[in-house]
């Protein structure tokens, strides 16, 4: 199972890392928002473990932007305010847990246990396209029965052609989606990772219909 430790006290950081490796767990350790959704961009994770105190971007604005994302790995929060209120304002964002510092090494294990089985056990939102088949609840992909490995931004990409089968996505709707907010993103880039995404899905070029000067469509 691999995790995503976002803390920004270094100590701590890295004894949860730590424990988690020893537990069996793989660790990604982020000390920020933007560290934190570079690891986001480039992997999945199972669970994301996310510290409310963080510095520029605060765990609760975080949490609001990986979830407009459109990212539902379950997010135990992590912090030493143990107010009503706060633990309110992060399941309303949409975290799944909440822990508060201190705590003892075994809740955290057996509430990062109950998350992800929670998250196994939700219903599969499985779409099927002539031979592609795209599991929007595991971020998996497969074409003819065979696995395609996809990175998150291609799958992104791919997500939001398929949620909005029959209706065109604008090249702004998969820049809001799919870029960070501190990339400046260009038409071509785009072009770039559509080409991409087809020779790896599409190479028939029959699924992804180009509409011109506008985005792209999948019937």
């Amino acid at each position: 199972m691999k995790v995503l430790l976002v803390e920004d006290n270094i100590g701590l950081n890295a004894s949860l890392k730590e424990i988690l490796e020893l537990n069996g767990y793989i660790v990604d350790g982020a000390f920020d928002a933007d560290e934190a959704l570079n690891f986001l961009q480039n992997s999945f994770y199972d669970v994301i473990i996310l510290d409310v105190m963080l510095p520029d971007i605060d765990g609760f604005t975080l949490l609001k932007l990986i979830r407009e994302k459109g990212i539902k790995t379950p997010v135990i929060m992590l912090t030493a305010k143990d107010q009503l209120r706060d633990k309110v304002k992060g399941l309303e964002l949409g975290a799944d847990d909440y822990i508060t510092k201190p705590f003892e090494v075994e809740e955290l294990l057996a509430r990062i246990k109950a998350v992800a089985r929670r998250s196994s056990v939700e219903k599969s939102d499985v779409v099927k396209i002539d031979d592609l088949e795209v599991d929007l609840s595991s971020r998996k992909v497969k074409k003819d029965g065979k696995e395609i490995d996809l990175t998150p931004k291609l799958f992104c990409i791919l997500e939001q052609l398929v949620r909005n089968r029959g209706k065109i996505v604008t090249y702004e709707m998969l820049y809001s989606k799919c870029w960070e907010i501190t990339e400046v993103p260009s038409n071509e880039t785009l072009r770039a990772n559509i080409k991409l995404l087809r020779k790896l899905i599409d190479p028939e070029k029959k699924i992804i219909k180009t509409i011109s000067g506008v985005g792209y469509r999948i019937d």
